[in-house]
């Protein structure tokens, strides 16, 4: 019963704190049992800032900020992730059953930095 109140409280946090609606920004969080999803449309001008926060991140994997990708790698410390993106949108997916719980807060700590990235430029 515990364990399960600890749960619902978790998913009550995530879905207050994490989703934003700020003019045209939208970053949406989904973290379930068996994966995390990070979502976010932001003004296509700010592609460029993500991108390379992103490839900062994820190399020697690129994303190109101007054009439509999917890319599903495995990043040098064995974490698998997908991530798609386009002119003003990212996704970012991890399945947890197929990655480490250091890859899970690798990942996350990582869309929070992009999170951070598009909120800093949109005040």
């Amino acid at each position: 019963m515990k364990i399960k109140s600890l749960l619902l409280f978790q998913i009550a946090v995530v879905a207050m704190l994490i989703s934003c609606n700020n003019g045209d920004v939208n970053v949406a969080v989904k973290d379930a049992d068996d994966y995390y999803r990070f979502k976010a449309h932001f003004d296509e001008n700010l592609s460029p800032d993500v991108s390379g926060f992103l490839n900062e991140h994820i190399s020697p994997i690129r994303i190109d900020p101007e054009r439509d990708s999917k890319i599903v790698t495995v990043l040098p410390d064995q974490t698998r992730l997908t991530i798609e993106s386009s002119p003003g949108e990212v996704m970012i997916y991890l399945d947890k059953e197929e990655n480490s719980r250091d890859s899970y807060h690798r990942v996350k700590n990582l869309c929070e930095g992009v999170k951070d990235v598009i909120l800093r430029h949109n005040k």
